[in-house]
């Protein structure tokens, strides 16, 4: 039971970092397909959940 509680959190985890992350290189990728080249980077907003 432990150790299939343990697998769920992590696949919370893992799939909770990859929604981030994808959603950071979607930013980068428009902040690029947007006219030129900008020295403003592409505002990454991550809440951070307090524990």
């Amino acid at each position: 039971m432990k150790k299939l509680l343990e697998r769920a959190k992590r696949s919370r985890t893992t799939q909770r970092l990859r929604q981030l992350l994808d959603r950071t290189i979607d930013g980068i990728r428009d902040a690029l397909a947007a006219s030129g080249p900008r020295l403003q980077p592409a505002p990454v907003r991550a809440k951070r959940r307090k524990g």
